[in-house]
């Protein structure tokens, strides 16, 4: 059916547009596009087999981005500073938090507290992409889990097809067990 293709197609769109913008809301939009796919919609056996197996390697693609883009040093404790405290102006003067870099008169103290600032600005982006990739992780998982619980069946053939395309995709060990799991869990 020409609506699974497009969503299939959208879904590889976000993943392709998060992995150049790492933009998180892009992951959610495409496991929402793939959640549109309706297996039982294609009528023609070998068409759905096929569409079924291109849906597991996006779902399993979803998985992978999120294990190579999460940080397992992370510390969501480790929070940025809202805003950095400027140094003393060469008169003694002291500007509150923020102030703007322009207002101190020292070139050194200026460039380490510009520095500070644009480090500051990077953490604060960093802290947010892993805090939100933690999130669509515990989304993800469980709906990429439900995929394959609800897609295959126990015959040999299916959970060989899953277990290969887990070992094939997914590099991180505990997430492979996990699905690993998952295939055997299938009802």
């Amino acid at each position: 059916m020409m609506e699974n293709q497009k969503y299939l197609r959208e879904a590889h769109t976000y993943t392709k547009e998060f992995e150049t913008q790492l933009e998180p809301s892009l992951l959610r939009l495409a496991y929402m596009a793939l959640e549109n796919v309706i297996l039982a919609q294609e009528s023609d056996l070998k068409l759905r087999a096929q569409l079924r197996v291109d849906c597991l390697y996006l779902w399993l693609y979803l998985l992978q981005l999120l294990d190579r883009f999460l940080d397992p040093g992370f510390n969501p404790n480790d929070v940025p500073e809202k805003l950095i405290q400027p140094p003393p102006t060469t008169e003694g003067v002291v500007y509150p938090p923020g102030a703007n870099p322009a207002l101190i008169d020292d070139p050194q103290a200026r460039a380490e507290y510009e520095e500070a600032i644009a480090a500051n600005r990077a953490k604060a982006e960093q802290y947010r992409l892993q805090i939100n990739l933690r999130r669509l992780d515990e989304q993800i998982t469980p709906r990429a889990e439900a995929f394959i619980r609800n897609s295959y069946t126990f015959t040999p053939s299916d959970r060989q097809e899953v277990k290969t395309a887990i070992l094939q995709k997914i590099k991180n060990p505990q997430r492979q067990e996990r699905l690993l799991k998952a295939c055997y869990e299938m009802d």
